[in-house]
């Protein structure tokens, strides 16, 4: 692990984030804000993990980026409200599969709160038991570096230490729906 950057031991959460403004304080018009994000096309992910017991967790992404080259590291944002939240905090390790059209109903799926979200979907465990979508259009396995506090969010920094390409080509989500590469948008 970096010694620039503590680790995910050292870093905690606090209990409760502090009070701030919200929108309606700032005078932010909530749907117009909402509206604008969904002007930005984004790719879509499946992050996995599993819990210390063996359990399966996971949820639907479109805020993931690469953040470094060297140390090769990758972000991805989780709703402190999701199900899977304390699963990801306490995990040493995640994988963020990169989906492909044939994966949308699935990405809606792990996008719900109270799914059983591995029950239909075609997951195999990677060697540390972590489930993968294996005609992903790249998987990439992540150490948990750092999870830093972001509003409603959290950012998990992920180092990656190992990574792979498929055949299928990658999703986009844009003004609410899923955007196919090549797709014409209206």
């Amino acid at each position: 692990m970096s010694t620039l950057m503590p680790s995910v031991a050292a870093t905690t959460l606090p209990p409760e984030l502090p009070a701030r403004c919200g929108m309606a304080d700032q005078g932010l018009d909530a749907a117009a804000f909402r509206s604008a994000l969904a002007r930005f096309p984004s790719g879509v992910t499946i992050v996995t993990t599993r819990s210390a017991g063996g359990t399966s967790h996971g949820f639907t992404a479109s805020s993931f980026a690469a953040l470094s080259l060297d140390p090769p590291l990758v972000l991805v944002c989780l709703d402190q409200g999701a199900d899977c939240f304390p699963a990801f905090i306490a995990a040493e390790q995640f994988v963020v599969n990169i989906v492909t059209p044939a994966h949308a109903k699935l990405a809606k799926r792990f996008a719900t709160k109270g799914e059983d979200k591995f029950a239909h979907g075609s997951f195999e465990s990677d060697e540390g038991g972590h489930p993968i979508l294996p005609d992903a259009a790249a998987i990439i396995r992540c150490e948990l570096e750092q999870a830093v506090p972001g509003g409603d969010h959290v950012i998990l920094i992920g180092r990656v230490h190992d990574a792979r390409i498929g055949s299928g080509k990658p999703v986009m989500w844009y003004r609410g729906d899923f955007l196919h590469l090549g797709q014409s948008v209206t």
